[in-house]
């Protein structure tokens, strides 16, 4: 558990990232620390998490019904078209609405019965092994993250940002393993006062100690460019100045 947080650590400092990163974990185990009173949404409760709370989402202590849906603690499927096309109006009519439901479910469907309760807490409070790590980044930050989390093997999986917040910054990295940068659906940014210049990277547990590792050998992180890079960067400076 010690060695998650520091690689954790070692990781936001690196890249400068002001906001508490944020552990999510599915497990119907007790976190044995006193838990914040009422019910959140799930894009609200990365926020509160990232400023020191620890936030319980359960069937019924999720006050957003597609966040419910999404991270598979129901199975009711009682979509809320109308309000979707007509409300909040993200589709042009409903069966362009569903059409895009059913390419979300073909990427990552939700991970019923995985747990009943999801906990989303100050990843450096070690409370669990968490399944996730969600860091709120900036463009630049994430940037690096992209670059880190490949350094060791290449591998740069899809970056989803379709489908809404809780989908793309939980339930598609948690299914499918992957990184994931998302900025979240525009809905969910504007109820809960989203920060506009800030977005999620969503770290599976298996790449934490891979990105962290990374971090004193990529440019990305702590690494110095070589001198002949640095000065062929010059280089390309003094033209564009000269043109």
């Amino acid at each position: 558990m010690d060695d998650y947080i520091k690689h954790v650590k070692s990781i936001a400092e690196a890249l400068g990232i002001e906001k508490e990163p944020v552990g999510v974990k599915y497990t119907d185990e007790d976190p044995g620390v006193e838990l914040e009173a009422g019910n959140y949404t799930v894009c609200g409760a990365i926020l509160a998490a990232s400023e020191g709370k620890v936030i319980l989402l359960s069937e019924d202590r999720c006050a957003c019904f597609g966040g419910k849906t999404h991270l598979g603690l129901t199975q009711k499927r009682e979509i809320p078209w109308k309000m979707l096309v007509e409300g909040e109006k993200l589709w042009c009519d409903v069966k362009t609405a569903v059409r895009s439901s059913v390419e979300v479910d073909k990427i990552a469907r939700p991970p019923y019965e995985l747990s009943k309760r999801i906990f989303l807490y100050p990843a450096m409070n070690g409370i669990f092994q968490p399944d996730l790590i969600l860091m709120l980044v900036n463009a630049e930050q994430a940037s690096r993250l992209i670059i880190l989390n490949q350094f060791w093997d290449g591998n740069t999986p899809a970056i989803e940002m379709r489908g809404s917040l809780c989908w793309s910054m939980i339930t598609y990295p948690l299914v499918s393993g992957n990184f994931n940068v998302s900025v979240g659906d525009i809905s969910a940014r504007r109820m809960e006062r989203w920060d506009p210049n800030i977005m999620a990277a969503s770290i599976p547990w298996e790449r934490i100690r891979g990105i962290a590792e990374a971090v004193e050998f990529s440019t990305a992180g702590r690494a110095k460019p070589s001198k002949e890079f640095e000065r062929m960067t010059e280089k390309m400076r003094s033209r564009r100045e000269v043109l």
